[in-house]
């Protein structure tokens, strides 16, 4: 299986460990010191899948995973969700511009260099070399991964709507 890192391009393919904050269990980490957080050198890596969330410039958004459970309760939101769609990706109206001009960068590495973790990510402690790398424009973006990019007045007053609704989300910024 490969495995995918997304990030600003570079020279060389080999990708260090940076320092992160995470959880005993590594359900959560963060960039930033939080209370009960333990210190780490970690190089993240997700599947195709897990990546689409990363796949956006720096902007707020979040990504909700196509499910019948899911599709039901966006739809009761006043959202008209696509079943053929991998997941749906919520952004703020204003942003749309800069994402359709966004260019993302992908890495790809072998599985046998991490271990999966709980939040669905895969880790190494080590230094990893890329096996190679792709850019992609928007629009292929939104038709590789089967997006479903949805436009939206806030993210914020979203992800507050979507965890009353008990729908499971990932919010990145």
């Amino acid at each position: 299986m490969l495995l995918y890192k997304v990030t600003p391009r570079r020279d060389r393919h080999v990708f260090h460990p940076t320092r992160f904050y995470r959880t005993r269990d590594f359900s959560s980490s963060t960039k930033k010191p939080k209370p009960g957080y333990i210190p780490d050198r970690l190089l993240y890596v997700g599947d195709f899948d897990e990546i689409s969330i990363h796949l956006f410039p720096g902007i707020h958004r979040i990504r909700v995973r196509n499910s019948e459970h899911a599709r039901r309760k966006l739809d009761s939101l006043g959202f008209e969700t696509d079943p053929g769609k991998n997941c749906f990706i919520f952004v703020h109206s204003e942003d749309h511009r800069e994402i359709m001009a966004f260019q993302a960068n992908v890495y790809v590495f072998e599985e046998r260099h991490f271990f999966k973790v709980p939040s669905n990510e895969y880790v190494s402690i080590r230094l990893v070399e890329a096996i190679g790398s792709e850019s992609y424009a928007m629009p292929e973006i939104i038709r590789r991964w089967r997006m479903q990019l949805i436009r939206v007045p806030s993210v914020p007053e979203l992800s507050r709507t979507l965890t009353d609704a008990g729908i499971i989300y990932s919010y990145q910024t």
